[in-house]
């Protein structure tokens, strides 16, 4: 039997020039998701991330909280080698987890084409903040308008006007997925740092749901959440939807969805 979980990433930066980087409560995020398996006692064997800056950040903030050392050395710019001669100060029970590096097939969809590509009012960011802010309700009509573009990729229909259809997507991540398990020894636990479409895609995947589903469940996966798996010989099973209960801890206030 083996575990994988599938963390997304910390919040990132919605609305700025860059999304993709973790905001200061992103970060935090991690750092919080780092203690709470620390302090449970939960070993994680491997780690991997995809090759998005907020996956790779959020996985080394994890790791940062995870796994104390008195060197104060930044883990995943050593080698593993080296890694299992430092001790754990925090938890001496815990060992180092082995570092898987990064893999894109676990990178997110391209969202902002998705919406740009819809045949909306607005063709790029400016337009599209510009279009929100004059909203009554801004998160009511983002929720609108990004189901009318999601639909419109995941139909099949307009497949030429972005650079990876909705079935490749879900081929690439499950492709993903499947060298994870091959890679996560017997009676082993590897945890990957993704994003929200991506653990949606393979929940969908193996729990034979559809695409309007499936797409369902992305608005429900909340940033620094755990999705679990275990898998054996008689197929994969979801053990874990949707872990994030740590974060009260610090406060409602620190759990996002966006």
């Amino acid at each position: 039997m083996k575990l994988i979980s599938l963390v997304r990433h910390g919040q990132a930066s919605f609305g700025a020039d860059n999304y993709d980087q973790l905001s200061p409560k992103g970060i935090a995020q991690t750092q919080w998701l780092g203690d709470s398996f620390r302090q449970s006692g939960r070993q994680v064997h491997a780690l991997m991330s995809g090759s998005m800056a907020r996956q790779k950040d959020s996985l080394k903030h994890f790791l940062s909280h995870y796994y104390v050392t008195r060197e104060g050395i930044e883990l995943t710019e050593i080698t593993h080698h080296v890694q299992n001669a430092l001790k754990n100060q925090a938890n001496p029970s815990l060992t180092m987890p082995l570092l898987l590096g990064e893999d894109s097939s676990f990178n997110e969809f391209n969202h902002e084409q998705i919406l740009y590509k819809a045949g909306l009012p607005f063709a790029d960011k400016a337009s599209f903040m510009a279009y929100l802010s004059s909203q009554t309700h801004p998160e009511i009509s983002f929720t609108e308008i990004f189901t009318q573009a999601m639909s419109r990729w995941q139909s099949g229909q307009y497949d030429s006007d972005y650079d990876e259809s909705w079935q490749h997507f879900l081929q690439r991540t499950w492709n993903g997925f499947e060298r994870l398990m091959a890679q996560t020894g017997e009676h082993e636990h590897a945890m990957v740092f993704t994003s929200g479409g991506v653990i949606a895609s393979i929940m969908q995947q193996v729990m034979k749901l559809s695409d309007v589903q499936a797409f369902d469940l992305n608005w429900h996966i909340a940033n620094a959440s755990v999705h679990q798996f275990r898998v054996s010989d008689q197929g994969v099973f979801l053990q874990t939807f949707n872990e994030f209960s740590y974060l009260y801890q610090q406060g409602e206030q620190m759990v996002t969805w966006r």
